[in-house]
């Protein structure tokens, strides 16, 4: 039996990997925000006859406090991981950026900081497995720069734009990830869905009529959940690289300037710096 640990494990894609490996008689913990959503996901763990070996743990992913905390609590209650996969995001529309009650711009600590504290943190548990692997859900394959004046995009903020960006920041988390990693034991991959028809890819969209236009392309290219999910699931399990991308079932070249390794090492040290003096004195503000 194995251990998987899924972020955002309580709707979309998340849920479905979660039932997935729950249905083949693994141990799934599934970290998510509403204890009603985590409720959902025991009632349907149970349907299955996996109560057992279903876990919720509620968290704030936005505070690096609740990711440190995730890490402790999975530490203390468990031996070893083989997997962790991370689907943790909030499309939301927002016209401003939102900051957290520790400073931070809400999408970069969610959709960045949040994996990056989890990747390291849960390395040791990961690395007692006999094949153990990450799998981040972000958009690999996608051209686009860093804005090193503005890494958290705070300044002429756009919640599609920031989004994007967290992306970029996420094809360097796994490249530092691979670089630091000199056991080379965990598999890093970097996994674009491209268009999958859930409730959250709409709401990125404010304009109703948008939205609107959105949701006929999505049910005409976008695929459902269950399909979606396919490639995923096959990666998971076949694991090959140290490092690699997809988008859907097509490998991404890790040659793209997205994955530039001096870059992903800057990254990586401004992010240890960016933790070593973050503040939790502020309240949550919008500017």
């Amino acid at each position: 039996m194995k251990t998987i640990l899924i972020t955002g494990g309580t709707d979309g894609m998340g849920k479905g990997v979660a039932m997935h490996f729950l249905k083949k008689g693994d141990r799934v913990i599934v970290v998510g925000s509403s204890p009603g959503k985590g409720k959902n996901f025991y009632n349907d763990a149970k349907q299955l006859g996996a109560e057992k070996r279903a876990i919720f743990l509620q968290a704030n992913l936005s505070l690096v406090e609740e990711n440190r905390r995730i890490v402790e609590e999975v530490k203390s209650k468990f031996q070893s991981l083989d997997m962790v996969v991370f689907c943790a995001a909030s499309q939301k529309y927002r016209e401003t950026s939102l900051e957290t009650e520790e400073g931070f711009e809400f999408t970069f600590a969610l959709y960045y900081l949040s994996r990056y504290v989890l990747s390291y943190g849960l390395k040791e548990l990961l690395e007692k497995a006999e094949n153990p692997v990450i799998l981040n859900v972000c958009a690999p394959g996608m051209k686009g720069t860093i804005n090193w004046d503005d890494i958290q995009y705070k300044n002429n903020f756009n919640s599609q734009k920031a989004m994007f960006h967290g992306s970029r920041l996420n094809d360097l988390l796994g490249v530092a990830f691979a670089q630091s990693d000199t056991e080379g034991k965990i598999k890093y991959i970097l996994f674009n869905p491209w268009a999958v028809q859930t409730e959250g890819a709409f709401d990125a969209y404010k304009n109703p009529m948008m939205k609107s236009i959105v949701k006929i392309i999505y049910k005409i290219t976008g695929k459902p959940v269950e399909e979606a999910i396919k490639p995923i699931i096959k990666l998971l399990e076949n694991p090959k690289a140290s490092l690699s991308a997809f988008k859907q079932e097509k490998e991404v070249s890790l040659t793209m300037k997205t994955f530039d390794k001096e870059n992903a090492q800057k990254l990586f040290n401004i992010t240890v710096q960016l933790l070593k003096g973050f503040s939790n004195e502020n309240k949550t503000v919008e500017k």
